[in-house]
């Protein structure tokens, strides 16, 4: 009858708890939305290449880009945040299901919600990009290729290819745990497996559905790439050469920093973990895998940078970390597991009731306490409604596309009913984009004062005309008539007393221009 008691006990304080986990994701999913008076730059940037449904955007490769922009179709600014969390609980999901196969339901469970005690579970989602879309990427390729090694069934290998090429199509660093699991069939005790079809079928299929983009980078100048190498060697400048190959220092300690929950929850708790010897004798089957998973991808970056100064990106290891909670949890004694647990689940709903406090105050009051607003803080509304009520006062036809500065383009598109982003830089990051185009249906340039210049060279190979030109019967039917001025826009914040000023130039075409009154 006790012991009938104590589970019941034990049922209502894990139910109490999923309550609790449950207004977290409701809170984390909508909230924000309404907080903020706009989207983040990764965000917006995202949903407007998601419109145009390509093959390959110039810095990324296209599916978290696709799924976004549905997600904000149908949820509206909600979308996002929502995509984000969800993509949060499918990685929750696939590693409380990996901790069942390998510990037990208990450790499993632990494990999983431990997860969330990394930093990057928490604030960083909030900007749902190629990053946050890998987390349930590497936390599934975890699961099969564990099931693919210890089950060696069709269907695993065939999930393990899926995956790895989904993985591929949302961002090139999922490579960092592909290498890894190739390294790791070719050790001599995974022989066997690759005198079987199924390793081979699973690599057949993840690069079938690569191979589209594959295609993509062929006909793009292998766009994206060359952006990833940018930005490496950007994370690398300003330090000498020999500097450049110590990056990862600084890498492992930005990951380190993100596990400081986690590792605060286990120091509290440290009488409870089991010895390194006692662990190392009772490791279950498939446990010493996961370690491998777990650190093999920070060997790879550490092996590029110290041997070609690979410059590291800090955010490079958001999804690196599914494995963290559930390793942390596969250290408690088992003799101390009731009690552990329950305090880790304290814990846990401290770390998350106060990062959640925080998100609250920085999206909402962040601008008004600082005085200075973030991205989640600009004006979109007003910015939107601003380049329409220009572009409809000289022009009578739609607005095809905006130009300019990414940032902004990106908030009046996705506003406005998705006309095309023009990017700045060479006429290839916007193939969309053609002369033929423009000179059809004009475009809406912006920039914020003080920037820099904008680049636009498809508009160098259109003729451009003033307003006086085309009313002293120009000719040219092809030319687009410009018309120029300045926004100047508040801010939410009331005690921020430089208004936002945006500069813009107008490019109608001669067939629907007409002068503002």
């Amino acid at each position: 009858m006790l012991a009938s008691n104590e589970s019941q006990n034990l049922s209502k304080k894990w139910q109490s708890f999923f309550v609790f986990l449950c207004l977290y994701f409701i809170i984390w999913s909508i909230v924000p939305a309404f907080l903020s008076s706009s989207v983040p730059l990764d965000v917006s940037e995202g949903i407007n290449w998601g419109s145009e449904w390509q093959w390959g955007y110039y810095k990324h490769p296209p599916l978290s880009s696709w799924i976004l922009y549905s997600f904000y179709q149908l949820f509206g600014h909600v979308g996002p945040y929502l995509l984000s969390q969800l993509y949060i609980l499918l990685t929750l999901i696939l590693i409380y299901q990996l901790g069942k196969k390998i510990w037990s339901t208990t450790v499993a469970l632990i494990g999983s919600l431990l997860t969330l005690a990394v930093i990057y579970y928490s604030y960083p989602s909030l900007e749902f990009n190629h990053n946050v879309a890998q987390f349930p990427i590497w936390a599934g390729l975890y699961l099969a290729f564990h099931q693919s090694l210890t089950q060696n069934r069709f269907r695993d290998w065939v999930l393990l290819g899926i995956l790895g090429g989904l993985g591929m199509l949302t961002k090139y660093t999922v490579i960092f745990l592909l290498i890894p699991m190739a390294v790791y069939l070719i050790l001599p005790k995974q022989w066997s497996l690759l005198k079987q079809p199924k390793p081979w079928i699973a690599a057949f299929v993840m690069l079938a559905i690569f191979a589209p983009h594959l295609y993509w980078l062929t006909t793009h100048d292998w766009l994206p790439l060359s952006y990833a190498s940018g930005r490496s060697q950007e994370a690398a400048a300003g330090a000498y050469k020999i500097q450049r190959h110590f990056g990862w220092i600084a890498f492992i300690t930005a990951q380190f920093v993100a596990h400081i929950p986690l590792l605060v929850m286990l120091a509290f708790n440290r009488k409870h973990l089991t010895s390194v010897h006692s662990y190392k004798n009772h490791l279950p089957n498939g446990a010493s895998l996961l370690w491998y998973m777990w650190l093999s991808p920070i060997v790879v970056l550490i092996t590029l940078n110290l041997v070609f100064g690979i410059g590291l990106r800090d955010m490079w290891g958001m999804p690196m970390w599914a494995l963290s909670g559930m390793l942390a949890a596969s250290l408690i004694a088992s003799t101390t597991h009731l009690l552990t647990i329950t305090k880790l689940r304290k814990a846990l709903i401290i770390w998350l009731s106060l990062v959640t406090v925080l998100m609250v105050v920085y999206v909402g009051l962040g601008d008004k306490i600082r005085h200075k607003p973030s991205r989640m803080q600009w004006p979109e509304q007003a910015l939107s409604t601003q380049a329409q009520d220009t572009w409809q006062t000289v022009s009578s036809c739609n607005l095809d596309s905006v130009s300019g500065d990414r940032w902004l383009g990106s908030l009046v598109a996705m506003n406005s009913g998705f006309p095309s982003q023009m990017i700045s830089g060479p006429a290839n990051l916007s193939p969309w984009m053609s002369i033929e185009r423009l000179q059809e249906n004009g475009t809406l340039v912006m920039w914020q004062e003080g920037t820099e210049d904008i680049v636009l060279p498809l508009l160098d190979d259109v003729s451009v005309i003033t307003a006086t030109e085309l009313t002293s019967n120009h000719t040219n039917v092809n030319a687009l008539v410009k018309k120029q001025g300045q926004w100047q826009i508040e801010w939410r914040d009331d005690k921020i007393e430089q208004p936002l000023l945006i500069n813009w130039i107008a490019y109608v075409p001669s067939h629907c221009f007409h002068q503002p009154k």
